[in-house]
């Protein structure tokens, strides 16, 4: 009887630690009007979080979301599924210097 409590806790507990993205965190893109595109025989979505200020394509015949910023359907289908690399703070300071140096 105590393997059963244990063995139904296992899932809850995994789930908990893995963070959670919830559908109603994910709205679509331009205040909610992106209309769904067609693009290859697959519709899409292009949609916004507002909690992490990130977007997204949301593939809306699989439920499944890219989050990588130079993904398009169309264009660049390779990056489907793939997360961006962010690059680090001391990399993008010394870019903004730069950018900022260039500037009179």
């Amino acid at each position: 009887m105590q393997q059963s409590t244990t063995a139904s806790a296992e899932p809850e507990r995994l789930l908990a630690a893995q963070p959670t993205l919830r559908v109603e965190d994910i709205v679509p893109a331009c205040g909610g009007t992106e209309p769904i595109s067609v693009i290859n025989g697959r519709r899409w979505l292009y949609c916004f979080q507002p909690s992490s200020g990130k977007h997204c394509y949301l593939d809306v015949d699989n439920d499944l979301i890219t989050w990588n910023r130079s993904f398009h359907p169309a264009f660049s289908p390779e990056l489907e599924g793939t997360e961006e690399e962010l690059q680090p703070l001391a990399r993008r300071e010394k870019a903004a210097a730069e950018v900022e140096l260039f500037y009179f």
